[in-house]
């Protein structure tokens, strides 16, 4: 899925859950709204944490380790998008500050 597209169903108010695997100073930095920070160098603590009945949309800066993790997280069991183009693409606000983790 390209970012355009995740902000179409934002803008729709479609619920999304959005697992940004970059690390904690870059989600810091900026992020979309609403997003969760779950870097992929801490995959092995959290990918378990997850609930299986839902589904994820993951993203990164570039979509190289959004691509990562959503392999990772398919071999688990899990629904996940892949951001191919990552945040770098984002068309909208970005916010700074804050992890939800």
């Amino acid at each position: 899925m390209k970012a355009s597209a995740l902000k179409r169903q934002m803008d729709f108010e479609v619920p999304v859950n959005i697992v940004d695997v970059r690390e904690r100073d870059e989600f810091q930095e900026a992020h979309i709204a609403g997003a969760n920070n779950y870097p992929l160098s801490e995959m092995a603590d959290w990918i378990d944490t997850l609930d299986p009945d839902q589904e994820y949309i993951v993203l990164c800066r570039s979509g190289a380790r959004s691509t990562q993790a959503t392999w990772q997280m398919e071999a688990k069991g899990y629904k996940v998008v892949n951001i191919e183009d990552g945040l770098m693409s984002w068309p909208g606000e970005v916010v700074k500050g804050g992890n939800e983790q």
